[in-house]
């Protein structure tokens, strides 16, 4: 029952963690950087949407993105904002961690 409990309340703090406008700005940042390192030690774009383009122009539209993002997302959200921002901040982070497994394993 200890366990469980403090699996939920884990759970509560990390959903309002990533639920914050901040988080989902900072995702976007991390992913730009992270490809940005990645693609710069050789690795190769896998992202459709991002394929072809450089390091520094993937970079450069992540960090506007982020910058939209910030200013167009609420300081105070509602539940139902919440939901979509912790589905914003995993769209950014994901990538952004799976990048640094791909850096870390090069050369």
């Amino acid at each position: 029952l200890l366990l469980a409990l403090s699996l939920l309340l884990i759970a509560v703090v990390w959903c309002a963690a990533i639920s914050d406008r901040r988080t989902v700005a900072g995702c976007q940042v991390a992913d730009g950087v992270t490809t940005y390192v990645a693609l710069k030690k050789g690795a190769v774009e896998l992202n459709g949407v991002f394929a072809g383009l450089s390091g520094s122009q993937i970079l450069a539209i992540k960090l506007a993105l982020a910058w939209i993002v910030y200013k167009v997302l609420p300081e105070k959200p509602t539940d139902g904002d919440r939901f979509l921002m912790g589905i914003a901040s995993g769209v950014g982070c994901i990538p952004a961690l799976n990048n640094v497994n791909v850096i870390r394993g090069m050369p």
